[in-house]
């Protein structure tokens, strides 16, 4: 189900592969895939299956999260609304390039200004974009537990 990226980072290159936890076989599953530039991705191409997705900033995966439908997951962290309150990823993003309280950006609705929410976009943008489908929600929940138990990118670990 999955289509051909445009572009992809085919390394494998940074913390999760200096950690032996990542070579569980969830994780060699997770991290094999290539990846996709996210300032490439067509929305239309994610899969609107449960799943278990991965997020890479150079070449280090920096978060993983699970959706019951992929495509609604990961829009909502595409999104460029001003309000960072329904995305973890772009919260924690705010927090580590801007400076902000985590309180803060997860207040609902955060109200960011136009500039504040394009330092959160752009760093997005630079980052690579993988996942794996699995045929229930309850299998992405469990996949999901059992990669954060083996090792917790930096984001996840915050």
């Amino acid at each position: 189900m999955r289509r051909a990226p445009e572009k992809t980072n085919p390394g494998r290159q940074g913390s999760e592969m200096d950690n032996p936890a990542t070579t569980t076989p969830e994780w060699r599953a997770l991290l094999s895939p290539p990846r996709q530039t996210v300032a490439r991705i067509e929305r239309a191409g994610i899969p609107t299956r449960p799943g278990v997705y991965a997020w890479f900033h150079s070449g280090e995966c920096v978060y993983l999260g699970k959706a019951s439908n992929l495509r609604a997951r990961l829009a909502t962290h595409l999104s460029t609304s001003l309000d960072l309150s329904r995305s973890t990823l772009r919260s924690w993003v705010a927090v580590r390039e801007l400076g902000l309280t985590r309180e803060y950006t997860r207040r609902r609705p955060t109200v960011m200004d136009a500039a504040q929410v394009g330092v959160v976009s752009s760093w997005l943008r630079e980052c690579d974009l993988t996942w794996n489908v699995t045929p229930t929600n309850e299998d992405a929940v469990a996949l999901e537990s059992a990669l954060l138990a083996a090792w917790r990118p930096p984001i996840n670990a915050a």
